[in-house]
């Protein structure tokens, strides 16, 4: 590999959030690399991998240039916009790797998790990320490669720049099917996998639903499992748990570690997913759920759009009575699709390649 990789990343500890589990699971499949930098917005709590220097990035423009590599370094950006600005708009750090770039013979490498905000032009954030999508355009234009999590990201880069070439690549699970035998699965119990703050906005946004499956019997019982924020938050979760009526009620778990949370979701049959449809592939409760052959329920859900989207189930189809053996169908090939197209082999291995790391050779699925 080159002389120097620094990887950038807002967040770092594990079950922090999507980014972190992202960046800890590339460097496990990568395995000991020597001379790997860490720059982290928020390196609190964050446990240091292997052989690798974790250092707190830089806030101004001047700052964050002077942590970057000399000459031949490479980096590689883990991107999301908030992640690293309050305000959805990281521009010292976008202008110190421009800078960066333009002095150096180094390699750049950035995957978008999230690209600009989109903002009604009444709203004062509209100029913002008119600003912010500006500078994306320049950093672009510098890049040595370009990843982002889905097809409708890509399409607003390609159409930002123009010839520069955009590679989707779906985000993997950080909870791996412990026990890939098939078990007894628990007749209508449901689990919400994912942050508390995301899952209280899956049950105000899926509330009516949520509600009819429950007095229809299909949807006997939910658990929800994830990290925690605070007692408030919590009380503001089994309040709309309550609301819902399960007639086996409801669990709040709370976290568990990843062999716990694979067994969880290898005894339950449904797993509630309240994103929207563009965020199938950059979720990874969503891609937990697919790994685990979950029937997965979704407002969204369609068979007559493309993968993985016709293998999700909506309400209305439970409600009226789908049959059994296109649950299990759907459940399979979503299953199959995720292992063909999310694998962290094939994610270690096409950003590997990109990053120039000898040990890892792309994975065709």
């Amino acid at each position: 590999m080159r002389s120097e990789l620094v990887i950038i990343t807002p967040e770092l500890a594990c079950g922090s959030g999507g980014l972190a589990d992202h960046t800890l699971a590339l460097l496990e499949h990568w395995g000991a690399l020597p001379d790997v930098t860490l720059l982290v917005a928020k390196p609190t709590g964050a446990v240091p991998p292997a052989s690798a220097n974790v250092q707190q990035l830089g806030t101004s423009q001047h700052d964050i240039l002077k942590q970057l590599p000399p000459e031949s370094g490479t980096i590689f950006l883990q991107y999301s916009a908030y992640g690293f600005d309050q305000f959805g708009y990281p521009r010292n750090l976008i202008k110190a790797l421009i800078d960066w770039k333009t002095q150096t013979r180094g390699r750049l490498v950035v995957m978008f998790h999230e690209i600009w905000s989109f903002w009604p032009v009444t709203n004062k954030n509209f100029y913002v990320q008119q600003l912010h999508r500006r500078l994306v355009r320049r950093l672009l234009q510098t890049c040595d490669a370009v990843f982002t999590s889905t097809d409708s990201q890509g399409e607003h880069l390609r159409q930002l720049c123009n010839g520069v070439p955009i590679q989707v690549l779906c985000v993997g699970t950080n909870i791996r099917r412990h026990n890939p035998t098939p078990r007894q699965r628990d007749d209508g119990v449901a689990a919400l996998f994912g942050l508390q703050l995301a899952r209280i906005r899956t049950l105000e946004s899926m509330q009516k639903n949520l509600a009819a499956l429950a007095a229809a019997g299909r949807i006997k019982k939910l658990v929800c499992v994830g990290r925690e924020a605070d007692a408030e938050t919590a009380r503001r979760e089994r309040e709309l748990l309550n609301q819902l009526n399960f007639a086996d009620g409801f669990v709040q778990q709370g976290p568990l570690s990843e062999p716990a949370v694979s067994e969880l979701l290898s005894s339950v049959r449904f797993g509630v997913f309240g994103q929207n449809e563009l965020s199938c592939c950059k979720s990874g409760s969503f891609m937990a759920y697919a790994a685990h052959q979950l029937h997965v329920v979704a407002e969204f859900a369609n068979p007559s759009k493309p993968p993985p989207v016709c293998w999700l189930v909506a309400p209305s189809e439970l409600l009226g009575g789908i049959d059994e053996s296109e649950l299990h169908r759907r459940a399979e090939c979503l299953r199959m699709w995720q292992e063909q197209n999310c694998s962290w082999d094939l994610i270690a291995g096409r950003l590997g390649e990109a990053l120039g790391i000898e040990k890892c050779s792309a994975v065709t699925p």
